[in-house]
């Protein structure tokens, strides 16, 4: 959770905090964040986070759907249109399965979103996975009808196996690749001990947005900047084109040295330097 103290320095002055982003100008694929690293500030001051994120450099937005909606209590048209003048794009959003999905999907698609990402669906059998193949067929036929690409993002139960079957290969082999995208949360293949250039390779092109955090070099079960835990992202993003990347998208799940702007700071030039 973020403190009190970092709340009261989102809504300061930011400037002694903020280092210089000129060396990380150039590059070929815009770095964004998942709003949720920051769900606390957002939910508080929407409006004054986006402008601590716009001041790190942050130009693309991933939102989630969380007790306030994925406009944190704003209209669709209203978010979208300060985070235009502020320079950023929201281009896609994590939405929940279940009623409110198909009303997530219009909204997004009159918002001009264009990635909806399926965030959360623990997976407890063969059967259970096997629906989801139905569930995320039918998801994406729906997006598509609305100009969105759905997609899938995974966390770590995606690489257990269910009678021999794996979720995450049940999902690439059966799922039309033109109906659901791959959102690939890097720091989970490593918390599992997957290597993500297995799936690269064998499926080239499919995996276009990447969720980059690290991984603590102590503890495994926490994550860190980016570029100071154990993953090695230079040899994963030697391989962006064959994977099809088009998106990098900072998300840390609450753990912030020492405080929220600095550490994202941090992660921002790593992802932006990685990124060129």
């Amino acid at each position: 959770m973020i403190s009190r103290r970092d709340f009261l320095i989102a809504t300061g002055s930011m400037a002694a905090l903020l280092p210089s982003i000129s060396a990380w100008a150039a590059t070929t694929k815009p770095i964004g964040i998942q709003l949720y690293t920051i769900r606390d500030l957002m939910n508080q001051d929407p409006v004054g986070t986006l402008k601590q994120l716009s001041a790190i450099g942050f130009t693309e937005l991933e939102s989630y759907q969380g007790d306030k909606g994925i406009y944190f209590g704003l209209k669709p048209a209203e978010f979208t249109k300060i985070a235009r003048d502020l320079g950023m794009n929201l281009f896609a959003s994590h939405f929940n399965l279940g009623k409110t999905a198909e009303t997530s999907i219009t909204e997004a698609a009159e918002a001009g979103l264009k990635y909806m990402i399926v965030p959360y669906n623990k997976l407890t059998d063969l059967e259970s996975a096997k629906r989801a193949v139905d569930e995320y067929t039918r998801l994406g036929n729906l997006c598509s009808r609305h100009g969105i690409q759905f997609g899938y993002h995974n966390h770590g139960y995606d690489f257990e196996t269910f009678g021999g079957v794996m979720p995450y290969d049940l999902f690439l082999q059966q799922i039309d690749p033109k109906l659901m995208i791959m959102e690939m949360e890097l720091y989970w293949f490593a918390r599992m001990n997957v290597d993500p250039l297995t799936y690269i390779q064998k499926y080239p092109g499919r995996f276009p947005l990447w969720h980059v955090k690290d991984m603590d070099k102590q503890d495994p079960t926490a994550n860190t900047e980016v570029g100071k835990g154990s993953i090695n992202y230079k040899r994963l993003f030697d391989h962006a084109k064959q994977a099809g990347l088009t998106h990098v998208i900072v998300e840390q799940d609450g753990h912030f040295h020492p405080l929220v702007w600095p550490s994202l700071t941090t992660s921002f030039g790593a992802a932006k330097t990685l990124a060129i």
